[in-house]
């Protein structure tokens, strides 16, 4: 698994970010898949697992704003994922009220997110 982070450098120009960040986000997934040690676990890592995926086989545009709208909605929605994994196996009644906002704001910004692109870059590649 490939992961591109883009760095602004201003001007619009984005530098890939591989080596070192790839390495150290390759082994922090990979020791939390290790350490799964419920069914719950599993779900999380896969949660994270499918948000990497989706991050990682992104083209990056160059295009600072555009960028990190398409890199926050799998972000987003991981954190709905895992929320609603929450939801369904956690116990602590705050954590699944903190889980039921996260759902609500993530899955609302989403779709601005998604709005904001297809109404301001819809021309663009």
């Amino acid at each position: 698994m490939m992961l591109a982070l883009g760095l602004s450098l201003g001007g619009g120009t984005t530098m890939l970010l591989r080596p070192a960040v790839v390495a150290s986000a390759q082994q922090s997934m990979g020791n939390m898949k290790v350490e799964a040690k419920s069914a719950g676990d599993t779900e999380m890592n896969a949660a994270m697992s499918r948000m990497m995926q989706k991050m990682s086989a992104m083209k990056l545009t160059g295009v600072q704003d555009r960028d990190f709208m398409m890199m926050m909605i799998p972000h987003h929605q991981s954190a709905v994922d895992m929320a609603k994994i929450e939801l369904r196996r956690g116990t602590n009644p705050k954590l699944k009220s903190l889980a039921r906002d996260i759902i609500k704001s993530q899955d609302q910004e989403i779709r601005q997110m998604q709005g904001w692109l297809r109404t301001w870059y819809a021309k663009q590649p």
